[in-house]
């Protein structure tokens, strides 16, 4: 009898210790899937975040290359011509100027 006992009580504790193996693969489990969760939701607002700055880095070179443009334009003799004529009141020997008000 004390055979038949001590299994019993064997049997009893080895269904605790898998029940407690189970529930703590559970909560390790409950763990991982929250983890990957979370890393899910920050990859998309980082892709989110990427697309942003993709798009604006877009804008910023076609300002840069609107600018280059400005500046190619404003050293010409063209601009400087126009330029000295308008702000400046220049104007090439023998020109006569004609003010109509």
């Amino acid at each position: 009898m004390a055979i038949s006992k001590r299994s019993t009580s064997d049997n009893q504790n080895n269904k605790t210790v898998m029940k407690i193996v189970i529930a703590g693969l559970s909560v390790l489990l409950a763990l991982f899937i929250v983890a990957l969760i979370i890393n899910l939701v920050r990859l998309s607002a980082a892709n989110g975040r990427r697309d942003e700055l993709a798009a604006q880095s877009e804008m910023l070179d076609a300002l840069i290359d609107d600018n280059n443009a400005r500046i190619d334009y404003y050293q010409t003799a063209e601009f400087i011509e126009q330029y000295a004529r308008e702000y400046l009141d220049m104007v090439y020997r023998g020109e006569i100027i004609i003010e109509v008000e």
